[in-house]
């Protein structure tokens, strides 16, 4: 009875320490690694610059993180594309071999790195196993989830993240609905204003957003249109590093 209490009040402890530190990091830098991923490449946090994270820390004994990446990897694959979501796996302290083997029984196929000597438990005051980070596109700490979790929970705080995606014809028109105010930002060439009919909008053409980046409020609500579904994403990671959080843009194939 009494090694139990010991063994509840250390856990207790231990979270407890971790949810201070996680909310006291919300909004600053996540730290800095560089690790090796399956593919034998070195990946570093900035090589991921501009686009919203998600770094989850398993083993491949832990029950809740085998479910989890069938969760993440689900959810990876509805917004990789049209949101340049990244889902970043770090293992702690187990060979590749083992990791290799746990992924042959779990459909998981985005970023999986190998932090076998453990150097992020300190820096990311890890305690337990999952242990999840949202990182906005410019790398700051948004928030977290301790422990077990669900695809709601996951949903809400990736809300926090995903500052900007791909929007078909009809969530444009919802999002037109709803926004009291919108600035369409055209790239496209020889195209004139979709939606004069409108409003709500502003619309403004564009030859090269760089050079319109300082007359743009990071406040705003903004819609890209473009001819190219790559270049829109390009735009909306670029606004994105800037600190503009409201980005969409219109998905031209909507198969």
């Amino acid at each position: 009875m009494k090694m139990n209490r010991i063994l509840f009040l250390s856990l207790f402890l231990a979270t407890t320490i971790l949810f201070s530190f996680c909310i006291s990091a919300a909004g600053k830098p996540a730290p800095q690694f560089q690790l090796p991923g399956l593919d034998g490449k070195i990946y570093s946090l900035s090589d991921f610059l501009g686009k919203p994270i998600i770094i989850t820390f398993f083993t491949t004994k832990c029950g809740s993180c085998a479910e989890e990446f069938l969760l993440l990897n689900d959810i990876y694959h509805t917004y990789q594309a049209s949101a340049g979501l990244q889902v970043v796996a770090i293992n702690l302290g187990e060979s590749e071999d083992a990791v290799k083997k746990m992924f042959v029984e779990i459909p998981y196929d985005s970023m999986t790195l190998l932090d076998q000597e453990v150097q992020l438990v300190g820096p990311y005051q890890i305690f337990g196993v999952p242990t999840a980070y949202f990182i906005d596109p410019m790398g700051n700490i948004a928030d977290f989830i301790i422990g077990a979790t669900n695809r709601k929970s996951i949903m809400k705080k990736l809300g926090r993240i995903m500052w900007y995606r791909g929007l078909r014809t009809i969530e444009i028109e919802n999002l037109i609905t709803i926004s009291p105010q919108i600035e369409v930002l055209d790239l496209r060439t020889g195209s004139g204003n979709p939606y004069s009919d409108r409003a709500n909008i502003k619309y403004t053409p564009v030859m090269d957003i760089n050079q319109n980046l300082g007359s743009l409020d990071p406040n705003g609500t903004y819609l890209i249109l473009s001819d190219n579904d790559g270049n829109s994403l390009k735009v909306c990671q670029q606004l994105a590093l800037n600190g503009f959080q409201k980005v969409y843009y219109k998905i031209n194939a909507e198969s």
